[in-house]
């Protein structure tokens, strides 16, 4: 299988900011606001859950970690504008929640952009998207495990091309059509270990689990990219569903179901806490 060599894909420090490419001129205004778009939530996420808030977090123009909560009527409507690191390659993460369900932040998977790639620096504007909250995730899970004298740090790696990697054919298919089906914390355990390789990128083994089937005509995971799973049509009959030895998360307008592949839990709404 064609794969990239260890370490391929990090570029040589500041090098990969000055891209003239993505930015204008390089140095320009590092303190200059950005407003951040955020992408529609999944039709079968709102028909299920209704609407939702996000927690959007970002690294400021001084170097920390900065947060905000907004609701996502207001978001669409207005935007949300930041004060972004700008120096170098740097992400955005926005997770989306619902707090009369009790889904916490994290719950769900995130939408996301990574800096200069998905700005228009001309407008202003930075895009999140789904297929962006794959790379923001993996931006975040990287910085956690670099060792600070480290070349791998999250910001040297060369975004662009991975995000040209996860739509090419060296990449599963069933990760091209769910990215989230890939262990993404495990991967940046071992790029910041050894360097990166997309053979990595394999999806989590899973099996069908048969449950029997709680209330509810629509069933969702915590994936976007995963379509809804309809109820089975006959009362009584088992809802089959792909488990891993992790704990996996379904959910309906009744309630949450929690599956591994060797048990499974049903909490409607009136019993289930918040799910992280």
């Amino acid at each position: 299988m064609k794969h990239f060599f260890p370490d391929s894909l990090y570029s040589s420090g500041a090098a990969f900011f000055c891209l003239p490419a993505l930015l204008a001129a390089c140095g320009a205004g590092y303190d200059t606001p950005y407003r951040v778009a955020l992408p529609a939530t999944p039709d079968a996420w709102t028909a299920v859950l209704g609407r939702n808030r996000w927690h959007i977090e970002w690294i400021n123009s001084n170097g920390t970690r900065e947060s905000r909560d907004i609701d996502g009527r207001e978001a669409a409507e207005t935007g949300v504008e930041i004060h972004i690191l700008q120096e170098w390659a740097s992400p955005v993460i926005a997770y989306p929640y619902w707090n009369g369900k009790d889904i916490a932040p994290d719950s769900m998977r995130p939408a996301g952009a990574i800096f200069p790639s998905d700005a228009d620096i001309s407008s202003g504007a930075i895009s999140l998207s789904w297929t962006g909250g794959v790379a923001a995730f993996l931006y975040m899970e990287l910085a956690k495990r670099a060792d600070p004298d480290s070349a791998r740090q999250p910001q040297y790696f060369d975004w662009q091309r991975f995000r040209k990697l996860l739509e090419s054919e060296v990449i599963p298919d069933d990760i091209r059509s769910d990215p989230w089906l890939a262990d993404w914390k495990a991967i940046a355990e071992k790029t910041v270990s050894s360097g990166f390789d997309s053979r990595r990128i394999a999806a989590i083994k899973r099996r069908e689990i048969a449950a029997p089937a709680p209330p509810g005509e629509m069933w969702i995971g915590t994936s976007p990219f995963a379509p809804p799973i309809a109820a089975p049509a006959e009362p009584g009959k088992t809802l089959v569903l792909l488990a891993s030895d992790a704990i996996d998360t379904y959910i309906s307008k009744e309630g949450v179901l929690r599956i591994s592949s060797s048990a499974w839990i049903w909490l409607p709404w009136r019993d289930a806490v918040a799910i992280n």
